[in-house]
């Protein structure tokens, strides 16, 4: 049973998937997370259905690179959960075949990983910014006095009744 529960979750996600969104986010939501926010504030996002923590990264990535092109030096704390054990080990692992090549630019792979036999692992400054947790986004409460919420690889897979359940 447990084995059929984890075959039909969905499994979609990679790094910087969809690269026009990680542009807005640079963009437009960045600079409004920073204005008028206070040294000692941490940064504080969400990503449900977060599955192996590919997007978790991204965004960590991609905020660590506008907060250096900003001269800034704010805490990050990035809540990654999912409902699929294996899929969370796996995010706080951190290491993914050689594969994400393609989508991850080599300056990124050189910056932000480090290469091991079979694959990159996240290094361990970024993944420190990374919470993993188990949560089901229908029935366990949410995260609070958070800055984003980031559910990209949840809702769309949820009917309406769930997703109006959701929020």
């Amino acid at each position: 049973l447990q084995e059929l529960f984890n075959d039909i979750l969905i499994h979609v996600t990679g790094f910087f998937r969809d690269p026009a969104v990680f542009t807005v986010l640079k963009k437009r939501i960045f600079p409004k997370l920073l204005k008028g926010r206070a040294q000692d504030e941490p940064i504080r996002i969400w990503v449900p259905g977060c599955s192996s923590g590919e997007e978790v990264y991204s965004l960590a990535i991609a905020l660590v690179e506008y907060l250096e092109s900003q001269k800034r030096n704010i805490a990050v704390q990035i809540f990654g959960t999912d409902i699929n054990l294996k899929a969370l080990d796996r995010a706080r692992a951190g290491f993914y075949p050689v594969g994400i090549a393609t989508d991850v630019s080599a300056d990124r792979l050189r910056r932000f990983f480090s290469k091991q036999d079979n694959g990159y692992r996240i290094n361990k400054s970024i993944r420190e910014m990374c919470v993993f947790a188990r949560q089901n986004v229908v029935m366990d409460p949410p995260f609070s006095n958070l800055d984003l919420i980031s559910c990209r690889n949840v809702l769309i897979y949820l009917g309406q009744p769930l997703q109006r359940k959701v929020f």
